[in-house]
């Protein structure tokens, strides 16, 4: 099987992952995106999504844990992930969105947006201020 139809299958990525990840990659390449950039666009993006989400979606969950699993089934974000004590652990050869995975960036370290875009979209469904912290 090929690198990327491996890639695919395994994460059951839809078009619109490799697309997205893409952009993300493409600006980590051209050298305009780190971790801090990809943390503010995060923070857009999530409470963008949040917005969606109070318009569009019936029965939002109220409880943390089952909200921060709403917004990850709802942005796709990885079919094998757990969430306990409102932490968030997902497998890195899981996660639909992985710009280095994916798309293929050429940079060191990290340049997700994931946790910003979760925290951030949870702030807003919320209306309660949450803050980030990496596990080192």
């Amino acid at each position: 099987m090929s690198k990327y139809k491996d890639i695919v299958e395994n994460r059951k990525l839809t078009n619109l992952h490799i697309v997205l990840t893409s952009i993300v990659s493409a600006l980590a390449n051209f050298g305009i995106l780190n971790q801090g950039c990809s943390n503010i666009i995060g923070y857009d993006v999530g409470r963008k999504i949040a917005k969606y989400i109070k318009e569009t979606s019936n029965n939002i969950p109220q409880k943390e844990d089952e909200l921060i699993d709403f917004i990850i089934k709802y942005c796709e974000i990885s079919d094998d992930y757990i969430i306990t004590n409102n932490k968030i652990g997902i497998k890195i050869d899981k996660c639909k969105y992985c710009p280095k995975q994916i798309g293929e960036a050429e940079i060191s370290g990290s340049a997700c947006i994931l946790p910003a875009l979760i925290i951030s979209c949870l702030s807003e469904l919320k209306n309660k201020e949450y803050k980030l912290k990496y596990n080192k």
